[in-house]
C-alpha cells in the first residue's frame, strides 16, 4: 500500500513541474515587432485590447462573466470580487495527496486539505478590491488608457454597484461620490473608434440611468419598492 501511494506521488509530482514549467515558457510568448522612429508595438497588446472591446460589447452575461473570470480569476480573485487566493505549489499538492490518503485511511480523523487553490486573503463583506489592485496582477493590464478606462467602468458596474442594484453588500459604493466618479470616468471616454463609442453609449444612456435611478429609489423608497428589496434579499440570503 505505501509503495502505490509513493508511486502516485511521484506521478503527480512529475506532472506539476512539467506543467509549472509550460506556464514559465507561456509566459516568455511575448512577441514584437519594430516600426518606424525605433517605436516597440507589441502584437499581444493589440489582441487583448480587442477581446476586451468585444466582451464590453456583448451581452450582460457575457460581460459579467468578463469580469468575473477573465479580470477577476485570472489575476488570483474569486468572482465575488472580495477574496483573493494563489494556486497551490506542487509540495503542496503533493501533501495534500498524502493528506487525501491519510483521510481515507483513518476515516476521516486526518482532515482534507486544499488541493488547487487557498483562500489567503477576503475583506469585509460589503468590501471589494479596487480595481487598480485587480489589474496589476491582470494579463490584461498592457493596455491603452481608453480601453483600460473601459474595463474599469465594467469592472465599477459589476462588482461595486452589482449592476444597478442596491443590496447590502453595495451599500458602501452607493455614495453621491462614486457615482460623480463613475460618470466622470464615461465623460473622459472618446466617441471613436466606433467600438468605443458604443461602450461610452451604453454607460450614458443605460447604465449611468439605472445606477442613478437605484440610488434615488434607496434614498427616496415606495412601498413597493421596500417590498421588492426584502424579496431580493431573501433570495440572496437562500443563495448562503
Amino acid at each position: 500500500m505505501a509503495m502505490i501511494i509513493y508511486i502516485i506521488l511521484l506521478l503527480f509530482l512529475s506532472q506539476s513541474v512539467y506543467s509549472q514549467e509550460n506556464d514559465i515558457h507561456n509566459e516568455d510568448e511575448y512577441y514584437e515587432f519594430w516600426m518606424e522612429k525605433g517605436i516597440t508595438v507589441y502584437g499581444d497588446r493589440l489582441a487583448t485590447e480587442a477581446k476586451i472591446i468585444d466582451a464590453l460589447n456583448g451581452s450582460l452575461s457575457n460581460r459579467k462573466d468578463f469580469i468575473e473570470s477573465d479580470l477577476l480569476e485570472n489575476a488570483g480573485f474569486r468572482r465575488t470580487g472580495n477574496i483573493k487566493y494563489r494556486k497551490t505549489e506542487a509540495s503542496e499538492k503533493g501533501l495534500s495527496i498524502l493528506h487525501g490518503f491519510g483521510a481515507i485511511l483513518s476515516f476521516g480523523i486526518v482532515p482534507l486539505k486544499p488541493f488547487f487553490e487557498i483562500d489567503y486573503d477576503k475583506l469585509p463583506k460589503g468590501q471589494y478590491y479596487s480595481f487598480e489592485a485587480v489589474i496589476i496582477y491582470s494579463e490584461l493590464k498592457n493596455i491603452s488608457l481608453d480601453v483600460y478606462n473601459t474595463l474599469k467602468l465594467e469592472y465599477m458596474l459589476q462588482i461595486e454597484f452589482a449592476n444597478g442594484i442596491v443590496i447590502e453588500s453595495t451599500l458602501k459604493y452607493y455614495t453621491e461620490e462614486n457615482i460623480e466618479k463613475f460618470e466622470k470616468l464615461i465623460l473622459s471616454l472618446p466617441d471613436s473608434p466606433e467600438n468605443i463609442g458604443q461602450i461610452k453609449e451604453r454607460y450614458m444612456k443605460i447604465e449611468l440611468p439605472k445606477i442613478k435611478r437605484a440610488f434615488n429609489r434607496y434614498n427616496n423608497p415606495s412601498e413597493d419598492y421596500l417590498r421588492a428589496v426584502e424579496n431580493l434579499r431573501n433570495s440572496f440570503r437562500g443563495n448562503d
